[in-house]
């Protein structure tokens, strides 16, 4: 990750984002409702491919905001 936003969202649950950073970007496409539906039928669905492309990241940076983000480590998905 890559600002304070995203550092402190690892550790607990936080909702700040910085425009501008690619960390912040993934972990706010990790929690929208194209990587959701993505994640329900368990493949890339167009949507979520527009989105991705659209920010510039790849499927592995959002995978891993979700991965170290506080918010799906306390139980929510």
């Amino acid at each position: 990750m890559t600002c304070p936003d995203c550092t402190r969202s690892q550790a607990e649950m936080w909702h700040g984002f910085r425009s501008g950073c690619k960390g912040c970007q993934a972990r706010a496409a990790s929690r929208g409702p194209q990587f959701f539906e993505s994640r329900e039928a368990k493949r890339q669905t167009s949507a979520y491919r527009r989105l991705i492309e659209s920010l510039n990241l790849t499927h592995q940076q959002v995978l891993d905001a979700y991965q170290s983000d506080a918010i799906r480590q306390k139980g929510s998905k």
